[in-house]
């Protein structure tokens, strides 16, 4: 695999491009920093000279703890301070970059920026659009909690509402159609109607199609490495080779079959609604209303109840509120009760105990 040399910009004069491996700048003298990143240039040339890719090969810079200077793998002491290694001075850190044009051939690696560029910028920018978005959202829910949110208040009953209604219902005759003879039903008339039809199959037709095939690999430069010594090392993969094939297949032709089933005509009677009564009032005394049925063919059927209170908190404003029968009961006119609404004044509810 190729070897090059990478470059790195000095924070100190501004001195761009100093070789990767030169741990003082050329400009000012100063020490290589552990903040300062390397970069590969597009035209970098591959390194063939034997010491330098001895050098390349011993391993990543260290820096040294005391004074923040960089130093050679194979260096004991920092050329800076003087100070010898220990522990404590840690090893630079090798990248691996792959390049984006082989995401699709190699599994997936964070691609780390080795140089300011106007990708990194629009990334960055991206970036603090962002959180100044998340911000803003936070800002707004923020808001929007504390607005609605409910608070606790008191309102008092004003009025007892009530409504009861019963459905009214007539046994009628219907003349119907079905699949299904019901229980209780006078047929009419029956006979063998399509009910659905199937998918058969009735033979088969020789198409083609062009299929890809894969039909082999080839060694591909898909990303770098980045030593943590000034060199950065080609990386290659295997990328999948394909050709487009023509092949033949056979593709089965279908018939629609249908399929009979009875129909039945037949006379039923149902219990439906004609009308709903209904009974309502101001007071504390309920009642379903009473209707004189017209004869058998009739009956009373579902009921239903709805018991409500006239609320007014103590500024005059009016609230309605449906509530159980038993809280409907239990409560007088003239009754202090706790409610809810938010700082709006949208109205949650009471608070039933």
């Amino acid at each position: 695999m190729a070897i090059r040399m990478g470059r790195w910009d000095c924070p100190v004069c501004g001195l761009k491009g100093n070789p990767g491996p030169e741990t003082h700048c050329a400009g000012c003298g100063a020490p290589r920093s552990k903040e300062v990143e390397f970069y590969l240039p597009d035209d970098a040339e591959e390194v063939t000279q034997a010491d330098k890719l001895r050098q390349a090969k011993a391993g990543a810079d260290w820096h040294c703890d005391y004074c923040g200077a960089d130093n050679k793998a194979t260096e004991e002491f920092c050329k800076s301070c003087g100070n010898q290694r220990t522990d404590q001075d840690v090893a630079r850190q090798e990248k691996v970059i792959y390049y984006q044009s082989s995401s699709s051939t190699v599994s997936s690696v964070p691609e780390e920026s080795q140089r300011a560029n106007p990708a990194d910028n629009k990334a960055r920018d991206r970036r603090k659009y962002w959180l100044v978005v998340s911000a803003f959202a936070i800002v707004v829910a923020t808001g929007l909690w504390v607005m609605l949110r409910p608070q606790k208040f008191e309102v008092q009953v004003v009025e007892h509402q009530w409504e009861r209604t019963v459905d009214i219902e007539e046994n009628r005759l219907f003349t119907e159609e079905s699949w299904e003879l019901p229980v209780n039903a006078n047929l009419i008339a029956q006979w063998q109607a399509v009910h659905h039809y199937d998918q058969v199959i009735v033979g088969y037709q020789t198409k083609t199609r062009t299929v890809r095939v894969q039909t082999g690999t080839k060694r591909v430069k898909c990303g770098k490495k980045n030593l943590g010594n000034g060199y950065f090392e080609d990386l290659y993969c295997d990328q999948p080779v394909y050709e487009n094939r023509t092949e033949t297949y056979q593709e089965p032709i279908y018939r629609q079959v249908p399929v009979y089933k009875t129909r039945y005509k037949y006379q039923i009677y149902r219990w439906t609604v004609d009308h709903t009564a209904k009974a309502s009032g101001n007071d504390k005394k309920p009642y379903f209303p009473q209707e004189t049925l017209p004869g058998s063919n009739w009956r009373q059927g579902k009921r239903t109840e709805v018991y409500r209170l006239v609320l007014k908190d103590k500024k005059g404003k009016e609230y309605h509120q449906e509530v159980s029968f038993q809280f409907w009961q239990s409560k007088s006119v003239g009754d202090w009760l706790p409610a809810k609404r938010n700082a709006l004044g949208n109205f949650y509810g009471l608070v039933e105990k």
